[in-house]
């Protein structure tokens, strides 16, 4: 059977658990994807990213006009299932973790994932999605007690005050071993979102107001907190809110650390 979501690392988190199920229902799993390290351990077979001779397809794009289904439920729909998002993992990087518990010293561990190209799009198309620097600023302000991590590895459109910049020095199999043990998440939207929430993890994201508006393209505006987001455990905040109302809405986040 061979399966494939979409082309970039969140996709291939979202399609994890969907290999699972088939994988526990006794199917022999093969997994086109640039990002096999995702599917360590799962007894899949990965090979390249390829769309030809595909009998599940995990993506969200034919739902994406449909207001009354999240991103999740629309991936499991294109896939004829109906699963949790949600698998275990391991950490492999035990070096890595255990140094940066030591660091946080028991302050929780947040990851944090903005300031970059949306999509890592070299055209130009979505950059509404960016975040405004001065609302993830004041986001990262109001988690002063936390310890921020940053992950990813595009270059950085605008810089973050974070206190562990590990952005372009970890593996993917490290991101997840992060994801796995970090306390909650703070991002623009991107991979953060299925990573954080396939873990359960409270997961705060930062949103363009100019994407939500954006009258370019219908598949901006549509890349709505309703549709993305899946799980109970994630909020978020638009960069156009008084800083009031944005940290009022950080504070509730980091009471469920």
């Amino acid at each position: 059977m061979r399966i494939r979501g979409g082309s970039g690392l969140g996709d291939a988190i979202y399609v994890r658990p969907i290999v699972e199920h088939f994988i526990r229902a006794g199917e022999n799993v093969v997994v086109c994807s640039g990002f096999p390290s995702v599917f360590d351990g799962t007894g899949a077979t990965v090979l390249p990213f390829d769309r030809f001779n595909i009998q599940v397809l995990a993506h969200y794009t034919a739902g994406k006009r449909n207001q009354a289904t999240n991103q999740w439920q629309d991936i499991c729909k294109s896939a004829g299932v109906d699963v949790p998002l949600r698998f275990e993992w391991k950490v492999r990087n035990q070096a890595l973790i255990g140094d940066l518990r030591a660091r946080a010293a028991g302050r929780p561990i947040v990851l944090v994932h903005g300031g970059r190209t949306p999509m890592a799009r070299s055209d130009g198309f979505g950059m509404e999605l960016l975040p405004d620097r001065a609302a993830f600023d004041a986001v990262l302000g109001a988690l002063a007690e936390c310890f921020l991590v940053q992950v990813g590895r595009a270059a950085q459109l605008y810089p973050l005050k974070v206190e562990m910049d590990l952005n372009g020095g970890t593996s993917v199999l490290d991101l997840l071993d992060l994801g796995s043990i970090c306390d909650g998440a703070v991002g623009q939207c991107s991979f953060i979102i299925p990573l954080a929430e396939s873990f359960d993890k409270p997961l705060l994201v930062v949103w363009a107001a100019a994407g939500l508006s954006s009258a370019r393209h219908y598949y901006i505006s549509s890349i709505t907190p309703a549709k993305v987001l899946s799980k109970p455990s994630s909020r978020y905040v638009i960069d156009d809110w008084p800083i009031q109302k944005i940290q009022e809405a950080v504070r509730a986040f980091r009471d469920v650390l």
